[in-house]
């Protein structure tokens, strides 16, 4: 019995964790005027603030948690998915991204909606050194029931990682923004929120397949 006892915590101890997932505080959607150029500008703040009564209304971006996990019948691709607070269509463009870095190389995947659900496009991609987005459109789901968003990348699109190789400064973004054009050069940031590790620290995640 003593060694039976002895034997399970080792055995358990080698399992391969293959998912990294991250819950984040609710409520904590901010109301923030930004401009934002498209390319290579640092966004100018106008406003930002906090209040119990903005969270009524911006209850669609509030993240709830999310994670990045693989499928070991699937080793071309990496998987991601958040959960939000209560996930509701907007007029506005609302947009949902999360974002890891790669061998010097920021990646993301995410989703961008408008007119209550009427364009949808799930995308993943790379910044070049020159801050610009490299991307294609991928397989995303929104369960509204579950009030999850759910991606399937391609590595192909994120620079390739291997087995072994680490992704980090992970961290999970959404976005009001009043333009609903995505090319839009100055875009108004309405609000956000960010999933985010505490100071001084860094989420990470090495691959497994």
């Amino acid at each position: 019995m003593m060694l039976v006892m002895t034997i399970m915590p080792l055995v358990a101890s080698e399992e391969i964790e293959n998912k990294f997932e991250k819950n984040d505080f609710k409520f904590d959607v901010h109301h923030s005027i930004r401009l934002v150029r498209k390319v290579g500008k640092i966004p100018i703040a106008i406003f930002r603030s906090w209040n119990p009564l903005w969270q009524i209304f911006l209850k669609h971006l509030d993240i709830v948690s999310f994670s990045i996990f693989e499928d070991t019948d699937e080793p071309e691709f990496l998987h991601a998915n958040m959960r939000i607070r209560n996930f509701e269509y907007s007029e506005l463009r609302s947009c949902y991204y999360i974002y890891w870095k790669y061998d010097g190389t920021r990646c993301f995947v995410g989703t961008n909606t408008h007119t209550k659900g009427e364009y949808v496009r799930s995308i993943a991609g790379y910044y070049d050194g020159d801050d610009t987005a490299h991307y294609s459109t991928i397989n995303g789901e929104i369960n509204e029931e579950d009030n999850t968003l759910t991606w399937t990348i391609p590595k192909d699109l994120i620079c390739n990682p291997e087995t072994g190789d680490q992704l980090v400064e992970i961290y999970a973004g959404t976005f009001l923004i009043y333009q609903k054009d995505c090319s839009a050069k100055i875009q108004l940031h309405l609000a956000s929120d960010r999933a985010e590790p505490p100071i001084n620290q860094c989420y990470s995640y090495i691959l497994h397949n």
